[in-house]
């Protein structure tokens, strides 16, 4: 692994598949990028609007400018990914966003998913985005270990959360409730919580997401089901309240 520094000229090679650049680096090593848009912003010119070659693959020699963020990393070629570069468009230019949305605590960006809100969307829409993948499994019942993602039926509370957030947001967390109260999102003070965050019971024992309005949307919790349960002031569930993680 090579760390790039900031404004690193890049030359790309081709586009072996939708989540890598394959290019060279002023000094002559070649390597792969991750093309997610976390990392790098794509500027598409003209030749690729107005030519059916050029937008159907990365032109070998295109040169790419970017502002490489502190610690971008280029992986090297060994066990480099393949597929048919022409499948793929390429950028003219490659540049890393003036400012970068900071991820919570235990959370890396999945660059094979395309989420509902992307990591730049504004605090409403990944709220939209995490309300309406949670509401799209009401009623999906409790089944300790299992998760969508793996092609089983059904959630348990934490392989839930997980997926909420993953569809969401693109987000790769811990699928374990105890990992997910020690170890992913950022902590808030339980007076502060707010819509979308990750909410923790008896130290990771069940953890649910709030939604608003004194109510959150979990697995299981004595439902046996994805459904809402209360966590207003007083409430059963406010009482076992331990943590509060912001996610975004």
């Amino acid at each position: 692994m090579h760390l790039l520094s900031p404004g690193t000229t890049l030359t790309v090679i081709n586009r072996p598949n939708a989540s890598w650049f394959h290019v060279r680096t002023p000094d002559g090593q070649t390597g792969y990028v991750v093309s997610h848009p976390y990392y790098v912003e794509a500027h598409y010119g003209p030749t690729h609007v107005t030519t059916t070659t050029a937008s159907r693959g990365a032109v070998p020699g295109t040169a790419v400018t970017g502002t490489a963020a502190t610690g971008s990393a280029i992986t090297g070629a060994t066990g480099s990914p393949t597929a048919n570069p022409s499948s793929y468009s390429a950028p003219t230019q490659i540049t890393t966003p003036s400012t970068l949305p900071t991820l919570p605590l235990g959370v890396h960006l999945d660059p094979n998913i395309t989420p509902l809100a992307p990591l730049h969307a504004t605090y409403e829409q990944k709220f939209q985005a995490v309300l309406t993948i949670a509401q799209d499994k009401l009623g999906t019942p409790y089944i300790w270990g299992h998760n969508e993602d793996r092609g089983q039926y059904g959630f348990d509370c934490s392989n839930f959360t997980e997926y909420v957030y993953h569809h969401a947001l693109g987000y790769l967390m811990s699928t374990a409730s105890r990992v997910q109260a020690t170890s992913v999102g950022d902590p808030v003070p339980i007076g502060d919580m707010q819509p979308g965050d990750l909410l923790i019971f008896n130290n990771g024992g069940h953890v649910g997401i709030y939604i608003g309005n004194g109510q959150m949307i979990q697995e299981g919790g004595g439902l046996g089901k994805v459904g809402y349960l209360r966590v207003s002031p007083g409430s059963y569930w406010y009482n076992h309240l331990t943590a509060v993680k912001r996610m975004f």
